[in-house]
C-alpha cells in the first residue's frame, strides 16, 4: 500500500473534504458494526442480555474517553507537523501517542477490571443484568490497550491526511468481527455457545486484527505515518504537548458520557424496556450521526494542517464550509428518524413494549440533530486550532449541568417523556453554545 498522504493546504476546500469525509464515514461505520452488530445479535437473546450490553458498554465507553483524549492531541500535533512540513516531528509524535495508549489502558484495565460488578450496581442494574454483565465488562477491560491502540493509530493516519487505509483495514477487521459474532455468540459450526461473553471476545479479536495490520503498514514505512525510522525512546516533552491538548478532550468525552450514564441512571427506574429502549436509540443515534462525526473528523485535520502552514483564513473556511454540510445532511437524517421512527428500531427488537418506548423518544431527538452536528463540528475545529477547552467546558455546561437537571425536572411532571425532552433541550443548548463560541474565538497559528 502507497503513502495515501494528502496536502489540506492547498486544493478546494469543499473537494477536500468531501474527500476525506468520506473514509472517515466508511471508517465510522465499520467501527460501529462491531457494536451494532453485537447488539443486534444478541437483541436475539433476550431483552436482559440486551440491557446488560447496553449499561455496560455505557461504563466502557466513559473510561475509553482517555483513549479519545490521547487520539485527540495526536490529531491536531501530527496534522500540524504535516502542514508546517516537519514529518519526522509528526512521526515521533505519533510513536509518543502510541505509548501513551498503552500506559493509560494498561492502569485504567488495573483499577476496572475487579470493580465490573460494583459499578453495574452503582447504576442500578439488576442482580440478573450484574450476573450478565460482569464478565463481558471484564473481557472488555482486558482488550482495551487494543481499543486504546486502534483509536490512536486511525487518528495518526487522520492527522496525516490518510483516512482511506484505516478504513481498508477496517473492512477485514469488521467482517471477521461479524462471522465470530455468530459463531461465538449462537455456538454455530462447533463453535462453543458464550452468549454475550462470546460478542465481546469476537470485538475483542476483530480490533486486534486491525491494530496488527496498522502495525504491519507503520512499521514497513508504506503508510502516511511511518514508525521504520523513528526513536524508540520515551519522549517525555512531546508526551507533555499530546497530553495537555488531549486532556480537555478526554473530560469533554467524560462529561459527555458520565451525563448519558445520569440519564441511563434515571431511565432505569422506569424498568429494564426503558433500559433497552434507550440502548437502542443510543446505538441508532450514534450511526446516524456518523456523516456528522466524519464531516467534524475531516475538519479537524483540515484546520490543523491550515493553521500549522499558516493559512489562518482558509482554516476557518473550512470549518464553516464543514458546519453547514453537516448541518443539512443531518436534519435530512432527522426527518427520517422522525416519520419512520419504528422502521429502525425494529433492527435491533421485535419487543413491541420495548419498540414504543423507543419510536416516543426518537421522536424527540431527531428535530435536535441539526444542533448535534453544529456541536460536533465547531468543537472539532476549535480542537484543530488547539483549543480543546472550550468544548470540553460546553459539554460540561450543557449535558452535565443543564441537561441532567432538566431530565430530573421533567421526569417528575412528565415522568419518562420527561427524560426524552430533557435530552433533546440539552443538544439544543450545546450546539448554539458551541457556535457562541466559534464566533467568538481568535485563532492562531501553529501550537508551539
Amino acid at each position: 500500500m502507497q503513502k495515501a498522504n494528502q496536502d489540506l493546504t492547498t486544493g478546494k476546500i469543499t473537494y477536500n473534504l468531501i474527500c476525506l469525509a468520506i473514509p472517515i464515514f466508511m471508517t465510522y461505520i465499520l467501527q460501529d458494526a462491531f457494536e451494532v452488530v453485537d447488539m443486534i445479535f444478541i437483541g436475539r437473546l433476550g431483552t436482559p442480555e440486551l440491557a446488560a450490553v447496553a449499561i455496560s458498554g455505557n461504563i466502557l465507553r466513559l473510561v475509553a474517553v482517555f483513549g479519545l483524549g490521547i487520539s485527540t492531541g495526536a490529531t491536531v500535533l501530527v496534522s500540524q507537523s504535516i502542514g508546517a512540513k516537519k514529518q519526522a516531528e509528526g512521526e515521533n509524535i505519533a510513536l509518543q501517542s502510541l505509548l501513551l495508549s498503552v500506559f493509560f489502558s494498561a492502569g485504567i484495565c488495573g483499577i476496572g477490571y475487579p470493580m465490573s460488578a460494583l459499578s453495574l450496581r452503582i447504576l442500578g442494574a439488576a442482580p440478573e443484568i450484574v450476573q450478565l454483565g460482569v464478565p463481558y465488562m471484564q473481557i472488555t477491560f482486558l482488550g482495551l490497550i487494543i481499543r486504546f491502540l486502534s483509536m490512536t493509530l486511525n487518528s495518526i493516519y487522520r492527522g496525516a491526511g490518510d483516512a482511506v487505509t484505516p478504513m481498508l483495514v477496517l473492512i477485514f477487521a469488521t467482517a471477521l468481527n461479524i462471522v465470530l459474532d455468530w459463531l461465538l455468540i449462537f455456538g454455530r459450526l462447533g463453535f462453543p455457545e458464550l452468549g454475550i461473553v462470546g460478542s465481546a471476545y469476537a470485538t475483542l479479536i476483530g480490533r486486534s486484527a486491525s491494530v496488527l495490520i496498522m502495525f504491519y503498514i507503520c512499521f514497513r514505512g508504506k503508510g502516511a505515518i511511518s514508525l521504520k525510522h523513528v526513536n524508540w525512546r520515551i519522549n517525555f516533552s512531546e508526551m507533555e504537548k499530546v497530553l495537555k491538548l488531549g486532556v480537555f478532550s478526554a473530560m469533554q468525552g467524560f462529561w459527555r458520557h458520565f451525563s448519558r450514564l445520569g440519564f441511563l441512571r434515571i431511565v432505569a427506574n422506569y424498568g429494564t424496556n426503558a433500559v433497552a429502549a434507550y440502548a437502542i436509540c443510543m446505538r441508532l443515534r450514534v450511526l446516524v450521526m456518523n456523516p456528522g462525526f466524519s464531516i467534524a473528523g475531516a475538519v479537524s485535520p483540515m484546520v490543523g494542517q491550515n493553521l500549522g502552514a499558516c493559512l489562518v483564513d482558509r482554516a476557518r473556511k473550512s470549518a464553516q464550509v464543514g458546519n453547514w454540510l453537516a448541518i443539512f445532511v443531518m436534519i435530512g437524517i432527522g426527518v427520517l428518524f422522525l416519520f419512520f421512527p419504528g422502521f429502525f428500531v425494529n433492527i435491533f427488537t421485535q419487543d413491541q413494549a420495548v419498540i414504543q418506548i423507543a419510536k416516543v423518544y426518537l421522536r424527540y431527538l431527531s428535530p435536535t440533530f441539526g444542533f448535534i452536528a453544529m456541536s460536533l463540528v465547531l468543537g472539532r475545529a476549535m480542537t484543530g486550532s488547539g483549543d480543546t477547552l472550550s468544548p470540553m467546558v460546553i459539554t460540561l455546561v450543557s449535558q452535565c449541568g443543564i441537561g441532567l437537571v432538566l431530565v430530573i425536572l421533567l421526569s417528575y411532571t412528565l415522568n419518562i417523556v420527561g427524560i426524552w425532552l430533557g435530552i433533546a433541550l440539552s443538544n439544543v443548548v450545546q450546539g448554539i453554545l458551541m457556535w457562541v463560541r466559534y464566533r467568538r474565538s481568535k485563532w492562531g497559528t501553529q501550537i508551539e
